[in-house]
């Protein structure tokens, strides 16, 4: 097993593999009607996804908030999606409880899940078999394929470090059930054009007609500090660390929830430590000023 250090450096020049340290629920969804389905069910426009892509999407609970987020790949038969062990098996659940009639049969596969990074990994597209997403990490190809066969040489940390670069929000680490996904950063995961599906009424009146005051953004700090850090903007209380890891590149940095007023490049303050604020994620709708 490589160091952080020579995992990183690899990671920028010839890939490595991390395997995540709990095994993801896959959950299959065969049948006639599984389109149909998840497309009354997910936020993402399931029906525009070609056989061979992906899509992100999540599932909100009717008030809106993020009660799961994932991949959803779709082949000529079947639809798999990329579970989080931070759930449990409530997802999969979740739908087994909500198909009633409709003729979708939906599996969970409790397989490995590794994420290949850098190298000649696919950045794009999706293949069953094995299931494999391919996608970008930041500046980085990466691939998250679910399969027994692989083998990891690189620490999960180096996962973590490479995600907080990129400003990826983890579900159970930088937001939870409680949140909103137009905070968590994943407007672009809500389709406000397809039918109905739950919370799209919230989607709906945050998009046309509201706003968010607080989002997900990223840090620069001027030395290390404690996830749960209060963040504070001219000695007032604006938000809290999330995440926060020693980059080898950049040194130390994290994610913070962070009320959207103080703009990009502002210094906040960490107790003793700077920290330099990151931009509201794209797509984010803000209150014009």
């Amino acid at each position: 097993m490589l160091s952080l250090d020579d995992a990183y450096a690899a990671a920028l020049d010839g890939g490595v593999c991390v395997e995540h340290p709990a095994a993801p629920r896959l959950i299959r969804l065969t049948g006639p009607q599984r389109v149909w389905f998840l497309q009354n069910t997910v936020t993402a426009d399931v029906e525009g996804v070609a056989p061979g892509e992906w899509v992100e999407s999540c599932l909100l609970d009717e008030k809106g908030r993020v009660f799961a987020y994932f991949f959803v790949g779709v082949s000529p038969d079947e639809i798999f999606i990329a579970d989080n062990p931070a759930y449990g098996p409530r997802l999969a659940e979740w739908f087994a409880s909500r198909r009633f009639r409709t003729k979708v049969d939906i599996e969970p596969l409790d397989v490995k899940r590794f994420t290949c990074i850098g190298g000649n990994v696919p950045s794009s597209g999706f293949v069953s078999d094995p299931p494999r997403f391919g996608r970008t990490f930041g500046d980085l190809a990466a691939c998250d394929e679910f399969t027994d066969a692989l083998q990891a040489d690189a620490p999960f940390e180096l996962y973590d470090v490479l995600r907080i670069e990129a400003g990826f929000g983890r579900y159970g680490v930088d937001y939870d059930e409680r949140t909103l996904p137009q905070e968590a950063g994943l407007s672009h995961t809500l389709s406000v054009e397809k039918g109905c599906y739950v919370g799209q009424e919230t989607v709906a009146r945050i998009h046309f007609r509201g706003h968010v005051n607080r989002a997900l953004r990223t840090l620069r700090f001027d030395g290390p500090v404690e996830v749960g850090s209060d963040l504070t903007y001219r000695d007032e209380l604006v938000g809290r660390v999330t995440s926060s890891v020693v980059s080898p590149r950049f040194g130390p940095i994290g994610i913070g929830m962070v009320r959207v007023e103080p703009v990009e490049g502002a210094i906040l303050r960490v107790g003793d430590v700077d920290a330099t604020l990151g931009p509201v994620p794209e797509g984010t709708k803000v209150k014009a000023s």
